[in-house]
């Protein structure tokens, strides 16, 4: 029986799931259309004293609703009110789609494993469609690409003096910028999708097929170049390596094995890559007070952290309110020196940025979120390499701070987090 034929009486339910998965990686206007088409189908369903019943016995929503909370709490105190509303707006989905997961009619294995299947496919042609068109403007004499600013690029010119345009539209920033796609955000989707793609088991003619989406997966990740994502693709990996090995499944080692070999190629052989994940980190000089003018990326965080750490000290316990960590990092940036006046970055580390707006309550309600294996027993491994993934990503990133990140974290989650408590 097909999930979405006639014959599956909760069709309409797993489709709105599924169109919530496949849109992530595509324009927000479109996945929330989807959002909106899922939770029209909850609500249209009945069950109100069941629902009830499911939130009063399951435990891993009560941190979901607890930060749901703090945030609705923060905009008692918040210094940007309207910028508070837009945050609350932007997280809805860390309650709703949570709710919608634990009420809803149940998600079984094979409906988890299509959806996610359909994610790792939708991934795939994002990457077919980023390629024809860098090669369209590639061919066709488009804009000039850019991937860096202009200190930045004064350092990779100094590296790599004869370097092929070529990269420059092939790599970083300008491979993404057609969709719209941040490359850590749509790097992040992408080693998710190879843990994915590990843990299916297909007949042996898809095998192949697999493994060749894995090479092209792995590739595009070394050409998109973001830094923590190649660490969360090698921390996983390693995560990975142990678990088969204790397995005895040497078979599955060597496939990661050779995906990393892959990764370690088309890193040292794209410049950009390498400048990015080797070169920029070692010729960076860690400092970042007020007589540093020059700032690339790598310096850009030490700044970025430091200016979130001096507001969490202002106010440590309740943070500074919802949506008011743009307004307090802008003003530190115009007042820390000259060459930092007119900056808008974020803090670039979710659990600061999370500390910074709502506190201490806030930061563990987002821990629990993020780290759920204290209330849920899981024995699952892609739920484990999941967490590991998205984990990794807010130590570098605000990666909860928009909806490409928002989305993709708590639709997963949830969906795991009820299937493991279903069964």
């Amino acid at each position: 029986m097909s999930y979405f034929s006639k014959e599956n009486p909760d069709r309409w339910y797993h489709l709105g799931w599924w169109l919530c998965a496949v849109t992530l990686p595509w324009p927000d206007m479109l996945n929330n259309i989807c959002l909106g088409f899922l939770t029209l189908t909850w609500i249209s369903s009945k069950g109100l004293l069941y629902r009830l019943e499911r939130i009063r016995t399951t435990r891993w929503i009560l941190p979901f609703a607890v930060y749901s909370a703090v945030l609705i709490i923060g905009m008692a105190y918040t210094s940007d009110v309207s910028y508070g509303f837009f945050t609350l707006g932007k997280k809805a989905t860390f309650l709703l789609l949570p709710l919608i997961a634990l009420t809803g009619r149940p998600v079984t294995p094979g409906v988890f494993g299509f959806i996610s299947k359909s994610f790792v496919y939708s991934c795939v042609l994002v990457i077919l469609v980023c390629l024809a068109y860098s090669a369209f403007n590639f061919f066709n004499g488009g804009h000039a690409p850019f991937n860096f600013d202009l200190t930045t690029g004064d350092e990779f010119k100094v590296l790599h003096p004869q370097v092929s345009p070529t990269w420059m539209h092939f790599s970083y920033i300008e491979l993404a910028r057609w969709a719209g796609l941040h490359p850590a955000y749509f790097s992040m989707y992408l080693v998710f999708c190879l843990v994915i793609l590990f843990y299916e088991n297909p007949p042996a003619k898809k095998k192949v097929i697999s493994i060749l989406l894995g090479v092209v997966i792995v590739a595009f990740i070394a050409m998109l170049s973001s830094r923590m994502a190649i660490m969360a693709l090698v921390s996983t990996s390693l995560f990975l390596i142990v678990r088969k090995i204790s397995e005895a499944n040497g078979r599955r080692v060597v496939i990661i094995g050779t995906l990393l070999s892959v990764l370690a190629f088309f890193l040292w052989v794209n410049p950009v890559a390498r400048f990015r994940v080797i070169e920029e980190p070692l010729i960076t000089r860690y400092k970042a007070d007020t007589s540093v003018n020059n700032w690339n990326s790598v310096s850009y965080r030490l700044l970025e952290w430091g200016g979130s750490w001096s507001i969490i000290q202002k106010n440590l316990f309740l943070g500074s309110g919802t949506g008011s960590g743009q307004l307090a990092l802008s003003n530190f940036y115009d007042h820390f020196n000259s060459s930092t006046t007119g900056l808008t970055h974020n803090a670039h580390n979710q659990y600061l940025q999370v500390w910074m707006e709502n506190g201490i309550p806030g930061l563990i309600a987002f821990l629990f979120c993020v780290f759920p294996f204290l209330l849920v027993k899981s024995s699952n491994q892609s739920h484990t390499a999941f967490v590991l993934i998205f984990g990794l990503m807010c130590l570098t990133e605000s990666i909860g701070e928009r909806q490409k990140g928002i989305v993709f974290f708590t639709l997963f989650q949830s969906l795991f987090l009820a299937l493991e408590t279903k069964q």
